[in-house]
Formats: structure tokens, C-alpha cells, sequence
């Protein structure tokens, strides 16, 4: 729940109580997987989908209930029939959908995971489904082996709960102490470096923002990176590109996309990513191109093997031309990768 977040904690903050929809079970066919997220207002707006239609409609009803109530409640939607049709999906799948009203004294919780997140921390959100009130007992259970509970959940529960969420990389349901949790694995949002800030790199950064990713937008160009050009990114930073990742740390999560204004600039940033632990690696540029800074790289002691990373020419082959388009191609291979990783969704 990542990108709700922000929403949610302004609302609680103002004195407001939000209500969460959250799909804790799927199968088959449906139009979002669980873990997906709607919140629902007051004024009976919304924030995020659990997938729209009838399915979307019914809760939207439902959490007008819930607000008004303040008891917890489980949705069951069999998808065939009126029920896919409102969907607008292929019948035969099935959701289940948790329903929970957040009050403001929960805000505390959900601004120590914001905070948590913030710096890469991998934290586990638990939340009883029998809870008989409003979102009572959900625990946070930090990856630094510390927890934040309003209540007094046994410690031999929140380690049950702890081992289960250690290998968990979707959202799941788990029984502990007689009582059905979901758990949330949550973890920031991945970082997409764009090596360069030209146009593709300034369209990519806002197709990039718009998918979950934190963007970090280097270039040796004060000109060119700087927040007018890239106002919604997380860091715009003028950086040496012989030395472009001086005092980072970059992890198997990170996404690197190389898009300088040159291929002597491809080849000297390439080499130095290659020297990291980045998930994904990707290069503008034709074929030819690619060839050759690869061929310059080996002289260099770079193996085939390293240069096996690297996606080039970078993005889906969809036929792009422009700068926005080009964008579009690439992070659409940058989902594609991070779901083949199996990396934690953000819905």
C-alpha cells in the first residue's frame, strides 16, 4: 500500500477515519491480485482500485457501512455471471475482500512504516481479519526485529508471524494464536536510476514516477539535471560521470537505465554499473552501437558473462520513436523485470 500511504496518513492526521479495502485472496481471473488497496472517504471519494465495476461498486457500499459502523467485515465475490460482466473480466475467478475502518490514533503506526520505508527497511504489516472493531491489533513488525502493536500480541505470535513473513513476497493470509492475519511484506519503492537528463531520460522519469518507481536522475550537466526540468523525481544531482556513483550503495532492487548524451559516456557509466549489484541494467541505443562499446568494454577486462546484464537496446521492441514513447517502451520492461524477480508488488 506504498503509494496510498501519503493519502492515508494526511487523512488520519486531519482527524479523519478512513476506510481500507484490501484483497486479501484471488483466484483465478480477476482485475487486481491481493494485496491491492482502495481507500474510501468520508465524502465517498476514493484512492487506489480494487479493480472497478460491480466488484469496486459493492465495496464502495460496503464501506459506507464500515465507516459508519466501525466493524471490521469480509467481502466474497464469485467473478461469473452479472458479477464478471460488471467486472468487465473473463468469469470464473474469485476475490475476497477485508474491510476495516482506520481511525486518527492509528496515525502512529502508519507514520513509523512511512518512515521505515523511507529508508529501505523491509517491514511486515500484520492485521488480525477476526478483529471485532476497527483495524484493532494490527501490528507492524519492523526489520529490525522491533514491533509496533497497539495491543499485547504474544511474543511467541509475532515471531510465528515474523517467520512467516520473512520469505513472503506477496501478500497472504497465516493463522497465529487462534487468530487469521493478513500480512503485507512492504518495502519501499524500488529505485530507477537514469543515468543522463536528456528527453528520454525526462519522459522516463515521469512514465517511471507514475509506476512506483523513486527515480534518481544523474547527469555532469547542471543545465540539464536540476528540479525544473525534473520536478517530481526523488534526487536530481549533477554527478561526475567518471566517478557517477561516488557514495551510493546499490542494491539488487536498484534499476540502472543508461541514457547519457553519448556512447563514450554509455561506455564509461555502463562500466562502472556493471561493477554493481543492480537488478536491472539497461543502454539506449541501436545494435551497432551496443557492439561496439561492448567490444571497447572486453578490451577493458569486461566478460561476456557481465555483459549478459545489460538490456540493449533498452525497452520493449513496440516500435518507439519518440522520446515518450521510448520511455513507455522502457518502463515497460522494467515491470516486466521486476515482476519476473518476483519483487514485492505496489499496489
Amino acid at each position: 500500500m506504498n503509494d496510498l500511504l501519503e493519502t492515508l496518513l494526511a487523512r488520519l492526521e486531519a482527524g479523519e477515519s478512513v476506510v481500507r479495502a484490501a484483497i486479501v485472496a484471488q483466484e483465478g481471473s480477476a482485475p487486481r491480485a491481493a494485496g491491492a488497496h482502495m481507500l474510501v472517504f468520508a465524502d465517498t471519494s476514493i484512492a487506489g482500485t480494487v479493480g472497478g465495476g460491480l466488484v469496486e461498486a459493492r465495496v464502495m457500499d460496503a464501506a459506507a457501512v464500515v465507516l459508519a459502523e466501525g466493524l471490521a467485515r469480509v467481502m466474497d465475490f464469485n467473478l461469473t455471471g452479472e458479477m464478471a460482466a460488471g467486472a468487465d473480466m473473463i468469469c470464473g475467478g474469485r476475490l475476497r475482500i477485508f474491510l476495516e475502518r482506520l481511525d486518527p490514533d492509528q496515525a502512529g503506526l502508519f507514520a513509523a512504516l512511512r518512515d521505515r520505508l523511507e529508508t529501505g527497511e523491509r517491514c511486515l504489516l500484520a492485521t488480525p481479519l477476526d478483529a471485532p472493531g476497527n483495524g484493532g491489533g494490527k501490528i507492524l513488525l519492523a526489520g529490525d526485529g522491533s514491533t509496533v502493536s497497539p495491543d499485547k500480541t504474544p511474543p511467541e505470535d509475532q515471531a510465528a508471524l515474523r517467520r512467516a513473513g520473512e520469505s513472503l513476497l506477496a501478500p497472504a493470509c497465516m493463522d497465529a494464536g487462534g487468530r487469521r492475519y493478513f500480512l503485507e511484506p512492504c518495502q519501499g519503492r524500488p529505485r530507477l536510476f537514469l543515468m543522463g537528463a536528456g528527453h528520454v531520460s525526462r519522459a522516463t522519469a515521469l512514465a517511471a514516477g507514475l509506476a512506483g518507481y523513486s527515480v534518481i536522475v544523474l547527469d555532469d550537466r547542471p543545465e540539464f539535471a536540476n528540479r525544473e526540468r525534473f520536478p517530481g523525481v526523488h534526487e536530481v544531482a549533477v554527478a561526475d560521470m567518471e566517478d557517477c556513483f561516488a557514495g551510493r550503495t546499490i542494491t539488487p532492487r536498484d534499476m540502472v537505465v543508461i541514457v547519457t548524451r553519448g556512447h563514450l559516456n554509455d561506455a564509461t557509466v555502463l562500466a562502472q554499473t556493471l561493477g554493481t549489484r543492480a537488478g536491472y541494467v539497461g543502454m539506449i541505443g541501436s545494435r551497432r552501437k551496443r557492439d561496439a562499446i561492448y567490444d571497447r568494454l572486453r578490451t577493458q577486462g569486461v566478460t561476456d558473462a557481465e555483459l549478459a546484464r545489460v538490456h540493449c537496446p533498452v525497452g520493449l521492441p513496440i516500435g518507439a520513436e519518440t522520446p515518450e514513447e521510448i520511455a513507455i517502451s522502457i518502463v515497460a520492461e522494467l515491470i516486466a523485470v521486476r515482476a519476473n524477480q518476483g519483487l514485492p508488488r505496489h499496489p
